[in-house]
């Protein structure tokens, strides 16, 4: 994707020679007054909080905009947008994040007219080193980000430039990001040149890739900040050329070293973070600079000074010095060394404790020891049933020790011992710690959805928040009834039993490469969450999901035109409570593209959305009984990699109207909309029905239907032709193996009927 050109260096030269023109300079709009920024100079509110109190409440004070995770408003500028005559767009912006990130979270993105984002720039705490810090990722498309290897500090600012070349095959297509950069960054970019710690290492490349023509010939016009970071952002730059958007602060330092007691022959390490041009670090004593020897020290020119091996208390600073010369030096950290012999021992701030855990989580226990080092540890294990027979654990030689729960294993009694080999040789006992598991309770989907309703108050006042229904451990099975993992980082699939009550099943932080086969019957362990009044179970591990050796059960989604007008009104009654996250079908289904609106032709080409409305009998009633058909149009997985699937539905066409609709009912902060998964959930040919039926010799009945994949069928029984008919079953071969309905009660005679559904 980066290629190494000749050229690349002469374009860079000619660029610089001749400066382009600025797209957009927000300090030029400087003074605004503080308070909303939406609505002065150029922003506007992209993404709002409509119908609530935060609706225009993106804060700006002193000329800085603040962007906070509490729900504020997502702001871009400017209002209508500026035209780039090239391929490359540039942008520029300091950032000072006011707290660490909980979670990684994009907070800016480029934009096109209409609305398209690609460049993503996200805030994470992952990969850091230095305690107390945060790293700056870049992504192109979805939630991959390539992080840039420097731990950044709350509290300071950085200067941030995004670069976006929509050049297929350029040296630097796509997304990337510098911090704090100089013209050699720039330059040793264009020719992808790292060349170590300083001068011109101030870049990365976003790595993640898509197919989607619409987002690789993207026409860039706006960038926007979104409330996924607790931050300021201030001097927004936006450029056709590299000189338009650089700019350069001084260095200054957001964490100093910290002074601290140690004993004789134990390791220590000094922190330091920083803001500046190209950075470079030189350690220092009191004896003088300090020099990496492979043994004792080693960054001594690095962020991160390590020493093995502590001999006599001394003084620790670092002086900082920038690209254009420019120094600063820290505080100086002292560090109290005792080196009169000392035994191992821990503290008394060292106490026994006592954890309780979920199964498929993980647990464990930090104990350091103090005394005259190299101290050496080792964990001892007795499982409860023999809670004083301890074993030691292979491997487990630190002062922390770290244990997934896979099972029940690992239940018991943790202590460990620090030794150090001074006058002979002597040992320190930790206390002995002790690890539970709490038992998963046993529970049916119908059981979860009581549950649920029995929080309906707490529910219905935090629409637009998770509400925690059980924290320790449920299990519960059902079958598989849609695609799932519509993202890059976690997996979200739908199970229902044989009732047809359904339940999202959303894992996160392991990747979208574990959904299970439709129709398969799975068992889930973890904690019962609703989010936007959606039930979901939230398993913490890949191996709480179980698949079992059951046959393939033939879905039988829920007949609901009955219900219609109540889910399209009232998605926290008690018909949308116990159907919600279900399997659902509606008959006679009549699309639009808005509540009032024909519907566009397509469905959207590797679009997050399409979304439609529909309903049932064709009278859109002024728009007021309508459900919002949400369908997921992009691509499923990562590029290159074997969980990826072009998504069936992109720019296909979109039916007027439907002989039968099929997909998930999911609730949205009290609201419903249905999701369908496959092309034939939208049925628009008359349902084939050419039904049989056998008779065992018990008397047991078979009736059988030809199938035809994407339509529902529904079995009637009656003792006379005349009726009173009632309905046997629903939903045969919506996912068909056989469509065959059995007659569980042996009769000298009856009648069956077959409708679709």
């Amino acid at each position: 994707m980066k290629k190494l050109a000749a050229l690349i260096l002469y374009s860079l030269l000619t660029t610089l020679a001749l400066r382009a023109n600025v797209l957009l300079q927000d300090s030029t709009n400087y003074p605004y007054a503080n308070g909303c920024i939406e609505g002065q100079g150029q922003w506007y509110a992209y993404s709002t909080r409509t119908g609530s109190t935060n609706a225009l409440d993106a804060l700006v004070t002193n000329n800085v905009l603040y962007i906070s995770t509490t729900g504020k408003d997502s702001v871009g500028t400017p209002t209508n947008g500026w035209v780039n005559p090239g391929t490359i767009t540039y942008a520029s912006f300091t950032v000072n994040l006011g707290q660490l990130p909980q979670s990684p979270g994009y907070f800016c993105e480029f934009r096109d007219a209409s609305g398209n984002s690609v460049c993503h720039l996200y805030n994470t705490m992952q990969g850091t080193v230095v305690p107390g810090t945060y790293r700056l990722g870049i992504g192109n498309f979805g939630t991959v980000h390539n992080d840039f290897p420097l731990d950044l500090s709350t509290g300071i600012t950085y200067s941030v430039v995004l670069v976006y070349d929509t050049t297929v095959g350029s040296a630097i297509e796509g997304a990337n990001l510098l911090i704090n950069p100089s013209f050699q960054d720039y330059t040793n970019l264009l020719n992808e040149v790292y060349v170590g710690p300083g001068l011109g290492n101030g870049f990365v490349f976003g790595t993640d890739t898509t197919t989607a023509t619409n987002l690789l010939n993207i026409n860039i016009s706006r960038i926007g900040f979104s409330p996924y970071a607790n931050a300021g952002i201030s001097n927004l730059i936006a450029g056709t050329d590299f000189t338009d958007v650089v700019t350069t602060n001084l260095p200054v330092i957001g964490i100093q070293p910290q002074s601290g007691t140690n004993y004789y022959g134990n390791p220590t390490a000094f922190y330091v973070a920083a803001s500046g041009v190209d950075l470079t670090y030189q350690w220092y004593s009191s004896g003088g600079p300090l020099t990496d020897d492979g043994v004792n020290i080693s960054g001594s020119t690095s962020d991160v000074l390590s020493i093995s091996s502590v001999a006599l208390s001394d003084n620790y600073y670092v002086v900082i010095t920038d690209a254009y010369s420019n120094q600063v030096t820290s505080a100086t950290a002292y560090e109290t060394v005792i080196t009169d012999p000392t035994a191992p021992f821990f503290p008394t701030n060292v106490v026994a404790v006592k954890s309780t855990n979920n199964l498929f989580t993980t647990g464990g226990f930090t104990n350091i020891a103090l005394g005259t080092g190299p101290l050496y540890y080792q964990w001892y294990f007795a499982p409860t049933n023999t809670p004083n027979n301890f074993l030691p654990l292979d491997g487990q030689n630190s002062p922390g020790l770290s244990v997934f729960l896979a099972d029940y294993t690992v239940a018991g009694n943790y202590f460990v011992t620090a030794s150090n080999t001074g006058n002979g040789g002597s040992m320190a006992f930790g206390p002995t710690n002790s690890l539970s598991e709490v038992a998963p309770l046993q529970a049916t989907i119908l059981q979860l959805h009581n549950l649920m309703i029995s929080q309906l108050p707490t529910i219905a006042a935090n629409k637009g928040g998770t509400v925690t229904i059980n924290s320790n451990n449920v299990v519960v099975s059902g079958y598989v009834t849609t695609y799932g993992g519509f993202g890059n980082t976690y997996t979200t699939f739908f199970i229902q039993d044989t009732n047809g009550y359904g339940l999202e099943v959303f894992l996160a932080g392991n990747g979208n490469t574990n959904t299970p086969p439709v129709g398969s019957y799975v068992t889930v362990t973890g904690p019962i969450k609703v989010f936007n009044t959606q039930l979901e179970i939230t398993p913490t591990a890949i191996s709480a999901i179980q698949t079992n050796p059951a046959p393939v059960f033939a879905l039988q989604p829920v007949l609901c035109n009955g219900i219609f007008t109540d889910l399209a009104t009232n998605g926290l009654g008690t018909n949308g409570i116990l159907l919600q996250c279900s399997l659902v079908t509606f008959t006679n289904v009549y699309f639009y593209g808005s509540k009032l609106a024909p519907p566009p032709s397509l469905f959207s080409s590797n679009q997050a959305t399409s979304s439609l409305y529909f309903n049932i009998g064709g009278t859109n009633q002024g728009g007021t009984n309508t459900l919002q058909c949400y369908q997921y149009c992009a691509n499923y997985g990562t590029v290159g990699q074997p969980n990826y699937v072009l998504n069936p539905f992109n720019s296909k066409p979109i039916p007027t109207n439907c002989y039968q609709l099929t997909g998930v009912l999911l609730p949205y902060q009290g609201k419903f909309e249905l999701c369908p998964s496959r092309l034939a959930d939208y049925v628009t040919n008359p349902p084939v029905m050419a039904p049989t039926i056998s008779r065992s010799k018990n008397g047991v009945s078979t009736v059988s239907v030809n199938p035809q994949i994407g339509s529902t069928y529904s079995v009637y029984t009656a003792t006379n032709i005349a009726g009173p008919w009632s309905r046997k079953t629903s939903g045969l071969a919506y996912y068909p193996t056989n469509a065959t309905f059995i007659e569980t009660n042996a009769a000298k005679s009856g009648y069956y009927r077959v409708t679709s559904p």
